[in-house]
């Protein structure tokens, strides 16, 4: 695993765990606006850097030698 994969890796894990916090706080009747808020901009944050790191497939490699 490079570097880069395995920050990607933490990254993704602590996302994890704040989406983990934010269910059970709702769960339990706690819905704080800011920390929904939060949560999404993480979420779209997640959304960039996995489209960014996503490999190639053989259809996008066709296309790049074509």
């Amino acid at each position: 695993m490079s570097a880069e994969t395995a920050g990607l890796a933490v990254f993704l894990r602590r996302t994890q765990w704040v989406l983990d916090d934010l269910a059970f706080r709702v769960g339990a009747g706690h819905l704080d606006p800011q920390e929904i808020d939060e949560t999404s901009a993480a979420l779209e944050q997640v959304v960039l850097l996995l489209r960014e790191k996503r490999p190639p497939t053989v259809i996008d490699q066709s296309e790049r030698t074509a």
